[in-house]
């Protein structure tokens, strides 16, 4: 009698582990969602952010190619999109508790682990490495602007560009009858190719910034599937 009494308390117990376990994997499981619900619009925003940029990128390339580039359309870019990015990141909170508390042992569906440990892996290994380097290609490139482009020259007069709205009016004129400060041909050249590295760059992240969204959202459903998890 004792022994089965022993037993039955030993199996009570394990018992009470295994629902706790799975309250505390579900809880986990709905702020994980939450989490790439959080990434997915954020994608969403990068992408037309992303977007936006690249096709600006292109358009000072091809107009830097030219035997005659035109001076409005470097004024314009410049102006408008002088400091590009800002900024990239990634919900990991979720992540991070299972990884760093040392429960990632309650997500017990192999699939889904698998799913949550490859995404954060291209987030941290990909997405984030990347933004870092679009930046520091960024920076490579304004500096080497800095001393090809006529920045005073910039058409911020009218008060419409986003990236001197701290300027006052005075500060810069709009007179673009010449971009250039030098007319050295090596210059402008290598100005050109500063920019192309940074815009080949965006361009990576950009498709990369679709995949991380394509991948957020079938995590997701992965996980409501799985979890049976309502909205």
């Amino acid at each position: 009698m004792i022994f089965i009494a022993v037993m039955m308390g030993f199996f009570a117990e394990s018992l009470r582990e295994h629902i706790a376990d799975n309250s505390k994997e579900n809880e986990y499981m709905r702020s994980m969602v939450q989490d790439l619900k959080a990434d997915t619009a954020e994608l969403r925003s990068g992408i037309r952010q992303f977007g936006t940029i690249s096709s600006e990128l292109d358009t000072m390339l091809l107009c830097l190619k030219s035997d005659k580039p035109d001076p409005a359309v470097i004024n314009r870019i410049v102006s408008d999109h002088f400091w590009l990015y800002t900024g990239y990141s990634y919900n990991n909170r979720t992540v991070q508790q299972l990884k760093n508390s040392g429960v990632f042992r309650l997500v017990r569906n192999n699939n889904v682990a698998a799913a949550i440990l490859k995404y954060d892996n291209f987030q941290n290994t990909i997405m984030l490495t990347q933004y870092v380097d679009l930046k520091n290609t960024m920076y490579a490139y304004k500096d080497i602007e800095a001393r090809a482009i006529h920045y005073k020259d910039l058409n911020v007069a009218t008060g419409k560009s986003k990236a001197f709205k701290d300027f006052k009016p005075a500060d810069l004129v709009a007179d673009v009858k010449q971009p250039f400060l030098t007319s050295d041909k090596d210059g402008i050249n290598y100005y050109y190719n500063k920019l192309f590295i940074h815009d080949a760059l965006c361009h990576v992240f950009s498709q990369n910034i679709e995949h991380a969204k394509s991948e957020a959202t079938k995590l997701i459903t992965l996980i409501k599937n799985e979890y049976h998890l309502e909205e």
